[in-house]
């Protein structure tokens, strides 16, 4: 990409002159932006690639290693249609004059919707895993994303098969890609009905109980992927000429893509950093953490004094599982407790493999919570030390 071509885009400039709309000519402004984003989403892939490679290191698997994957690739689909849509580069003699293939295409429909839609489904992942207590597979699981799949290509193919004129149109005398009106109107209705269903799903998932903060993580995710839409679309309707305005493109597709950042690393950046700096350190306070708050089920994590391991889904979190899986071994009443209703639990408290492990707290207690465990935040309860050492013997998977 030669920036500045001075004789193309003085002839930009005469031509937008012609139409009575000022022109910004592209400077190495813009050649700046898309390197230096260009080296951002160079890092992101390195970390993408680490962490794929670390998929099976249980604090990264909980984050969905294949799905940060594609909302990786999304937000790279996004970054490309931006390039093009917000006229970054030159279009003439390229692909990127095919204004239909990458700006609704590429920017819109795999780039904006796909991202959103990775969202509502790692927010939807976490709605049926720890408010249904369902697992995470299954037709009944992934229907919404076939539909919403099928609504993508079905908008797809509508705006291809329209005249460009009606749909998104290259001009020449400009160099630049041009919406109109009814279908930019359409474009974005569609997108902020993505954006909907993402905050209700978040919503949904405001009071689930998960051992690392996953629904103030998604609110965060949420809130970035509103507030981009949010400057998107005032961007296209108040300043519909903004592409030609070099500080409004600039400002457009930088905080469209440190936004994409920002949502990426918000969930995949502490396990990342952790893994290639303190793994073992990580995984073992990672995995006290599981103990005290009960959840190895959900996170499809057992732990052993020796090994930890990926467990195979379960369809609901049982109540004697938590005293099966995070006790020590008792040879001589190994189901002592496997079948004992949950509300019974408590009474039991002078049994002397019940009071060897878990804390003289009880229900009316300021550190309980619950009869399967402690929110992360009451942690301050006086554990046994053989037990908040369990986890210091384990070999790293």
């Amino acid at each position: 990409m030669g920036f500045p071509d001075a004789v193309l885009e003085q002839q930009r400039v005469e031509a937008a002159a012609s139409f009575n709309i000022p022109l910004d000519p592209r400077t190495r402004g813009d050649l700046a932006v898309v390197v230096l984003l260009s080296v951002v989403y160079g890092i992101d892939l390195f970390a993408i690639g680490f962490m794929l490679w670390n998929r099976k290191y249980p604090p990264i698997k909980a984050k969905g290693p294949v799905l940060m994957a594609c909302l990786f690739v999304c937000s790279v689909f996004w970054f490309i249609g931006d390039v093009q849509i917000n006229g970054h580069a030159p279009l003439a003699n390229t692909v990127f004059t095919s204004c239909r293939g990458f700006g609704i295409w590429v920017r819109v429909l795999l780039g904006i919707c796909g991202v959103c839609a990775i969202v509502a489904l790692r927010s939807y992942t976490l709605y049926h895993v720890f408010e249904l207590q369902l697992p995470s597979r299954g037709l009944r699981f992934y229907a919404p994303l076939i539909a919403y799949i099928l609504c993508i290509i079905v908008f797809g193919v509508v705006a291809s098969a329209l005249h460009a004129s009606a749909s998104a149109e290259y001009i020449p005398e400009l160099d630049i890609c041009s919406l109109a009106q009814p279908f930019k109107i359409s474009v974005y209705a569609f997108v902020w009905a993505t954006s909907v269903f993402v905050g209700l799903i978040n919503w949904r998932i405001r009071h689930i109980k998960s051992s690392f903060n996953e629904a103030r993580e998604m609110f965060i995710a949420c809130a970035i992927v509103l507030g981009v839409l949010t400057f998107n679309t005032c961007m296209q309707f108040v300043h519909p000429n903004y592409p030609m305005q070099l500080r409004f493109r600039i400002a457009s597709t930088v905080l469209d893509h440190v936004c994409c950042n920002a949502l990426l690393w918000v969930i995949i950046g502490k396990p990342v950093v952790w893994c290639i700096f303190r793994r073992k350190t990580y995984l073992d306070k990672w995995t006290a953490t599981l103990r005290m708050d009960g959840l190895q089920r959900m996170y499809e994590i057992e732990s052993s004094g020796h090994t930890v391991e990926v467990l195979e889904p379960q369809s609901a979190y049982k109540a004697h599982d938590f005293y099966y899986y995070n006790t020590p071994e008792d040879k001589e009443h190994p189901s002592v407790y496997a079948d004992m209703p949950a509300d019974q639990l408590w009474q039991s408290e002078d049994d002397s493999r019940l009071s060897s492990v878990l804390p003289t707290v009880g229900p009316d207690s300021p550190g309980h919570t619950s009869m399967l465990g402690f929110e992360s935040e009451n942690r301050a309860v006086s554990w046994p030390e053989h037990y908040l050492g369990y986890a210091n013997d384990r070999q790293l998977i």
